[in-house]
């Protein structure tokens, strides 16, 4: 007796084609599910993506992978990459009043110059005071720069935490909850390993795309689509029911499901009428965008993986040396040093010419490593991107959406709705696997006879 396969599935189209949207498409593939992804760019990866300098693969932006981020690092593994994934000890270090100073350890902490002694205390303090407070929902309704001052005082305040706020928010941290310190303190101590508090971090040998291009590799083994260079235009709605895409080129793809991992804003405006509150709710939301040039060296700058600037006189806030966490030799021997800076959507940064960035980068660069020799950079290369941090308000959870959006059969996830989880792989793959545990129960099933 012959026997025949049938399928009933679903014809799903993912908006998106960001880490997000791709561990979707990976795990909605795998289970049967026909699947286009539209990525508007010429390849998926988002904020992942990389470009190639002389044969190698080198970051956009950097990322990290902590050795406690295991969803990740499952992920790694299930997409046949985990051969290139390896572990670092990794440093970090304060800049301040033209010194470096080591923050690893705790003796490093007790010791810190910029401190006095009892000032030390009340850091140790506030670290051991975010571990114990486990409700995000308490640390939402207050303001972080209350909660660090309560705890930590104003010495340490203006030496340790404003600079790490200026860092993140620009000049927004007025409206910031003490959940974005609260949450970056717990994720950062669950990567320290015994009474030496070394900090452990992973890296990809092949760059953070090598996971993105591992699932895209296996969303096409089970027929997935990915169609490039594909911008949407508006999504299609037929009574209260979404219906398909409209691209920018004006053609039209039929989906009963799609699923959105653009930013909120973003999302908005490819709304039709007659959803007013959800599109404003979506319209309303902020963020900040990041201008993060990208030194290519030819050694070796410090032995610190991220040194934080004290000094709000500089532009950028911090020194990302990521050769101290990726060995050199997997990217030509070269060093890689990430100037970011956190900016506001009106901010003249966001539109300053790319050598008006460099002369200022580099002047205030010059000033904290006087004896850096200039002959030494092989490149600088300005990176921006507009929608990379959310601003979530004090107190206003509730205004979260929700990943079953008011139209039916259109779904959304982006890292809005990660909070209080910070806007890292770890938390956006793992929200990606809550979305699939939502999204299935709405979908007609994969059935075989």
């Amino acid at each position: 007796m012959n026997s025949t396969t049938e399928k009933t599935v679903n014809n799903i189209g993912i908006i998106g084609g960001g880490i997000m949207g791709v561990t979707l498409a990976y795990r909605l593939s795998q289970l049967g599910y026909d699947i286009t992804i539209y990525e508007r760019s010429d390849s998926l990866g988002g904020l992942t993506k990389h470009f190639d300098y002389e044969g190698y693969r080198i970051d956009r932006f950097y990322h990290t992978i902590l050795s406690s981020d295991m969803s990740m690092q499952n992920l790694i593994k299930e997409a046949g990459v985990e051969d290139k994934l390896h572990f670092t000890e990794t440093k970090q270090a304060f800049y301040d009043n033209g010194q470096l100073y080591p923050f690893n350890t705790p003796v490093e902490l007790m010791t810190y110059p910029p401190l006095k002694f009892f000032q030390r205390f009340r850091l140790g303090l506030q670290i051991v005071y975010s571990l114990m407070e486990s409700d995000w929902r308490e640390m939402d309704k207050v303001p972080v720069e209350d909660w660090l001052l309560k705890v930590s005082g104003k010495a340490v305040f203006e030496k340790v935490w404003k600079p790490l706020l200026r860092a993140k928010f620009d000049t927004m941290t007025g409206s910031v909850p003490a959940t974005y310190i609260w949450s970056r303190l717990r994720r950062m101590m669950k990567t320290r390993e015994g009474v030496t508090s070394k900090e452990m971090m992973c890296y990809l040998d092949t760059g953070y795309y090598s996971v993105i291009e591992a699932m895209e590799k296996v969303c096409r083994q089970h027929n997935a689509k990915v169609e490039l260079n594909a911008s949407i235009d508006k999504i299609l709605v037929e009574n209260g029911r979404v219906s398909g895409v409209i691209k920018t080129d004006g053609t039209i793809a039929e989906h009963d499901t799609v699923i959105s991992t653009l930013p909120s804003p973003v999302l908005a405006s490819l709304l039709p009428e007659g959803f007013d509150t959800f599109t404003n709710l979506l319209s309303q939301q902020e963020y900040l965008g990041v201008l993060c040039p990208l030194l290519i060296l030819k050694q070796k700058l410090t032995p610190y993986y991220v040194l934080n600037i004290t000094d709000d006189r500089i532009p950028f806030t911090a020194v990302v040396e990521t050769t101290n966490l990726i060995d050199p030799k997997y990217i030509n021997n070269y060093h890689l040093v990430y100037l970011p800076k956190y900016i506001e959507p009106n901010s003249p940064l966001a539109t300053m010419p790319d050598d008006e960035v460099r002369t200022s980068w580099l002047k205030h660069f010059k000033q904290m490593f006087p004896d850096f020799d200039e002959s030494l950079i092989k490149d600088f290369i300005v990176q921006r991107a507009r929608y990379v941090e959310p601003i979530r308000p004090i107190n206003t959870s509730d205004q979260i959406p929700s990943i079953q959006t008011p139209i039916q059969g259109l779904f959304m996830g982006n890292t809005v709705m990660i909070y209080p989880d910070l806007g890292n792989g770890e938390a956006v793959t793992k929200f990606a696997d809550k979305m699939v545990t939502e999204i299935l129960p709405t979908l007609k099933p994969v059935t075989a006879h």
